[in-house]
């Protein structure tokens, strides 16, 4: 059997040479693994800690090389990655155990005639007492702070140009926590309180949370998945700045919605619970499997009116009824859930270039199945503004039968919202970074 050092290597490898998605990955990686409960949790510690501090321990390593860092295998770099995070974040390691197993790890990974190389570049950093010099503040600020949070320059300086340098900060420190667990109450199958109850019997941490109703943040919950209590439909994990999303759309019982990019589902299945499941609910996705992810939700939550769809966002459907509500959820660069995925900060800024332009498309096609008087919720898991109100604005300019809708007048429990769009930071609301925005249509397009 593995390690849990070995199984986090060679999940951290797979990242490198496959681009695959961090929580995809780890997941399958340990449910085959064998691992009890704390070395699962180990090996999870080693693996999100290397992925989301990558910057700042390639900085590090980098002062005790002859040469560039890419100059050497990726095997290497990658025990030397465990090995710095280990010596740095990890207090319940000795040094000594942090070196020793890093060169067995060495061995592991078939690349013997690098055990003493690693042994010594691991060494060297303990004697200088584990230190990192950050780069001189004064010459270059950006890169003193993109290796002090482990954030890339290019992502630093997109948040403080488009915000403010202590916005940037902030930003940058929340990417490196984990988020909380929260959920959303089936009240379609029980109480917040019977939930609670039933939660902590099985030895769950559950906690209402502050200000937002019918939703819990969980902790020492194990695999949610194996809970009872999921298996039954009793809840579905969704987070804070999402159910906010589905609340802001304000559906009641009876009316027709339109989810436009549902997968996997969470929002359609809160706004469902909204209207009592009474009323109906279109779900589309581009891919077959996706559909068969919110089907399943559904199923399991006992929620009847949803009909899931294959459906190109883009392209307007003439059969489809005009709807109540129509939320417009667009895929973006998922620069807000940073922390979740650490994987979408070492993409390049130019790979979301054209997101702009198909979020409109999708937005404009939205626009469409809004009948009049109903409202269409524009929503990103993005803080660039230009995935977000640039999106909006162009809109609004281009149609002048839907007006902002003030947020206030819907969901005024968060400071900030008296306008018709809101964007919700980490930092300040310990969520995804989330971007919302709400129309109405006052009139028939001319």
């Amino acid at each position: 059997m593995k390690t849990a050092r070995q199984i986090a290597y060679d999940t951290l490898l797979r990242i490198e040479k496959e681009n695959a998605y961090s929580n995809i990955a780890i997941d399958k990686m340990l449910q085959s693994s064998g691992l009890d409960k704390v070395q699962s949790a180990f090996a999870t510690a080693i693996f999100y800690g290397v992925l989301e501090t990558k910057i700042q321990l390639d900085y590090a390593i980098s002062k005790y090389l002859k040469k560039k860092l890419t100059s050497l295998d990726i095997q290497i770099v990658t025990i030397l990655r465990m090995g710095f995070y280990q010596l740095l974040y990890m207090d319940g390691v000795p040094d000594n155990a942090a070196v020793n197993e890093s060169v067995k790890l060495v061995e592991y990974a078939r690349k013997a005639s690098a055990k003493g190389f690693a042994n010594a570049v691991l060494r060297s950093f303990i004697r200088d007492e584990k230190a990192i010099t950050l780069p001189n503040k004064d010459k270059d600020l950006v890169m003193y702070y993109s290796i002090q949070y482990a954030c890339p320059k290019w992502l630093f300086q997109q948040w403080k140009d488009q915000y403010d340098l202590e916005t940037a900060i902030e930003l940058a420190k929340a990417s490196l926590h984990r988020p909380p667990l929260t959920v959303r109450v089936n009240t379609l199958k029980t109480t917040t309180e019977k939930l609670i109850g039933f939660l902590e019997n099985r030895g769950v941490k559950a906690c209402k949370h502050e200000f937002l109703e019918n939703c819990l943040v969980l902790e020492q919950t194990g695999s949610i998945d194996k809970l009872p209590q999921y298996r039954q439909g009793l809840f579905h994990v969704q987070d804070v700045a999402s159910q906010i999303c589905a609340e802001i759309l304000n559906a009641k019982q009876g009316d027709t919605i339109i989810d436009m990019c549902s997968a996997p589902g969470s929002k359609a299945f809160t706004i469902a619970e909204h209207m009592n499941n009474e009323g109906k609910i279109y779900a589309f996705d581009l891919f077959e499997h996706k559909l068969k992810l919110i089907s399943d939700g559904a199923k399991r939550l006992g929620i009847t009116i949803m009909n899931t769809s294959l459906q190109d966002a883009t392209i307007f459907n003439e059969d489809l009824l005009k709807a109540d509500h129509v939320l417009c959820d667009v895929p973006c660069s998922g620069l807000g859930i940073v922390r979740r995925k650490p994987e979408i900060k070492y993409k390049n800024e130019q790979d979301f270039a054209n997101l702009p332009e198909i979020q409109f498309a999708i937005l404009s096609n939205a626009a469409n199945y809004v009948k009049l008087g109903g409202t269409l919720v524009y929503s990103t898991c993005t803080t660039n503004k230009k995935e977000n109100i640039e999106v909006i604005n162009r809109f609004l300019k281009m149609n002048n039968s839907f007006k902002p809708l003030q947020l206030s007048e819907i969901f005024g429990k968060i400071n900030g919202m008296d306008d018709f769009a809101v964007t919700l930071f980490p930092h300040k609301y310990n969520c995804d970074g989330f971007f919302i925005a709400a129309l109405v249509k006052e009139k028939e397009s001319v």
